[in-house]
């Protein structure tokens, strides 16, 4: 009987010590489950969070940008938004104690590093025909003329020829025309600029500056600045390959003069913008042909001073200007090679600005000006004529962006904020790309039956 009392008390025991044990496993499976279902609605709760991206900015720039500041609250609306969803998902019995946004990576943290890595996924489908590739196949060499070629110029005083009927100094030409100024004088009468005035200092820029843009010396009086004019754009194709996917988006998602690839934008000239950061659109336009004329007159004269019939024209002309003092006859040669590049210039903006191509190395096949030609700028660009194989107005705009790319993704983000807001009525309505994120975390405090959960979850797009 003795033993039998020791055996009942030792099973009792026995049978205790299992039911503490079976009782604290089952707590700590319990405790986990609670811990992977609160992690599972803080992801689901985040989620929810990811999805208010702006749609406009994805529909139209393929980007997916959260608002940290939506309707002005700041981050506490997307805290508040989280923590209703997680308790919705946990359900009562589980109480969130605690829920705070850490860790956002903002779109223009680091040199807009989260804005190129999204260009970098958007642009494999966009069209390859508007990116730097294309224009490889049409540009041979991105270096029409060295600065060794024009120190090498031959300045030995030419024999003294016959001035060629008619010919007069095209300097004069040029000022004429400067007047009412070329830009504008070679703008198709149909184009319209849109009024809006930028201020950039309000935009994600913040009015940075880029590269800054140039503009020819037309005096041709200067032969050591029009050297330097001849080759400042020079070796342009590196940066563009750098900066290929950029390009490629830029050219896909701004509206430029000769292409509108989206309708109801602020700026008429948005690649114009990117490219120059004027206030308005006549003043981008401006800039950029202004721009546009110094790397045409670069090309121009790397052809022209290859072509014999023309130089020996020139020097002609040159020798009957010098008749006062013969030994300035060579550099007025190469000054006047430079007007007549520049008049070949104008009529190649002449017909970019209307939709044409313009080849990037001219030949005596597809030079089109004679050396007194601004007066027929019209003949040059015939609605009926075919477009010859080149570059079109779009393609330069790209060469002049390739440069200046660090500042343009800035401007990029100016031109899509602009847009998106057009139909804000007011400051809380307003989606400020400084508050963009791609990419946020969430530390959250949860109760579960008397024990404390806390997590952390990281998510971006």
């Amino acid at each position: 009987m003795k033993n039998r009392g020791y055996i009942t008390v030792f099973l009792t025991l026995l049978i205790s010590a299992l039911l503490v044990l079976v009782m604290a496993v089952i707590a700590a499976v319990n405790l986990s489950a609670a811990k992977g279902r609160s992690a599972a609605a803080l992801k689901s709760s985040m989620s929810s969070v990811r999805a208010e991206y702006d749609r406009y900015l994805f529909e139209q720039y393929h980007v997916l940008f959260l608002d940290q500041n939506p309707e002005g609250e700041g981050p506490g609306k997307l805290e508040a938004l989280a923590e209703e969803r997680l308790s919705e998902n946990l359900g009562p019995d589980y109480t969130v104690k605690d829920l705070a946004l850490t860790g956002v990576t903002g779109v223009m943290d680091d040199n807009c590093a989260e804005f190129r890595r999204q260009i970098m996924d958007a642009a494999p489908y966009l069209l390859a025909d508007k990116g730097v590739e294309a224009l490889k196949e049409k540009v041979q060499d991105d270096t029409p003329v060295t600065k060794e070629e024009l120190d090498n110029l031959n300045m030995a005083q030419d024999p003294a020829e016959e001035k060629k009927e008619g010919d007069e100094d095209p300097r004069k030409s040029i000022r004429a025309c400067q007047k009412t100024g070329i830009a504008y004088w070679i703008l198709p009468e149909d184009v319209t600029f849109h009024s809006y005035e930028v201020d950039a200092a309000k935009l994600p820029s913040g009015g940075k500056s880029g590269k800054t843009l140039t503009t020819m010396d037309t005096n041709f009086t200067d032969m050591s600045r029009l050297k330097r004019d001849a080759t400042q754009n020079s070796g342009w194709l590196n940066a563009a390959e750098q900066e290929a996917a950029g390009l490629v988006y830029a050219a896909n998602c701004f509206n430029c003069l000769t292409d509108e690839v989206q309708e109801g934008t602020v700026l008429s000239l948005e690649m114009e913008y990117l490219i120059a950061g004027k206030a308005t659109d006549a003043e981008n336009y401006k800039a950029v042909i202004d721009q546009i004329l110094v790397i045409r007159t670069a090309c121009n004269f790397a052809f022209i001073l290859m072509d014999s019939s023309k130089m020996a024209r020139l020097s002609a002309l040159a020798t009957s200007l010098t008749w006062y003092f013969p030994p300035i006859q060579p550099v007025v040669k190469y000054l006047l090679a430079g007007a007549w590049s520049y008049i070949e210039a104008i009529a190649d903006a002449y017909r970019l600005v209307r939709g044409k191509k313009v080849p990037y190395v001219k030949t005596a096949e597809n030079w089109v000006t004679d050396l007194n030609g601004l007066s027929h700028l019209g003949e040059y660009a015939d609605p009926s004529e075919k477009d010859e194989t080149g570059l079109d107005y779009e393609d330069y705009l790209l060469i002049l962006l390739a440069p200046r790319m660090d500042t343009a993704y800035y401007r990029m983000l100016d031109v899509m904020q602009l847009n998106a807001n057009q139909d804000a009525e007011s400051d809380a309505e307003t989606f400020y790309l400084k508050d963009a994120i791609s990419a946020f975390g969430m530390s959250a405090e949860i109760e579960y039956e008397g024990h404390t959960i806390q997590l952390m979850e990281e998510i971006g797009y």
